[in-house]
């Protein structure tokens, strides 16, 4: 494994509990399978750390989800442009069909980074998780 679990970019990119980076924070980790792609458990399976803090709490991650969406739609467009020359009604379909294969992610990892923002790493959770999983 080339990242440390202790790492940021580890919860992130694997969807682990921010807090303790065990916990998985969807109960079904393909995030294709649609009709569950937004179920998480209340609490970290690991640690215990409440997954929505408050009410509404991910309201919060549809402005990173859009973030998301701005960034990768402009590089989706200027990557099929570079690399196919297309006109600009090929430029927008094309990107709407990227977008629409890769909602599910954006619509995870939003809400991962979300949370991320908003809860903090503890070496001590970490630690006890770890010795749970041995």
């Amino acid at each position: 494994m080339l990242l440390k679990k202790e790492s940021p970019l580890y919860s992130f990119l694997y969807m682990k509990c921010p807090h303790c980076h065990h916990g998985d924070m969807f109960t079904n980790m393909n995030p294709y399978g649609l009709r569950h792609l937004s179920d998480m458990p209340v609490d970290c399976p690991a640690c215990g750390q409440p997954f929505e803090l408050e009410t509404g709490f991910y309201w919060g991650a549809m402005y990173i989800s859009y973030i998301l969406t701005v960034f990768f739609s402009g590089f989706n467009v200027f990557l099929l442009w570079l690399l196919f020359g297309l006109e600009l009604w090929a430029l927008i379909i094309g990107n709407a069909v990227l977008l629409g294969i890769a909602f599910p992610l954006y619509f995870r990892y939003a809400r991962v980074l979300w949370l991320q923002f908003n809860v903090r790493f503890s070496k001590e959770a970490f630690n006890k998780a770890e010795a749970q999983s041995k």
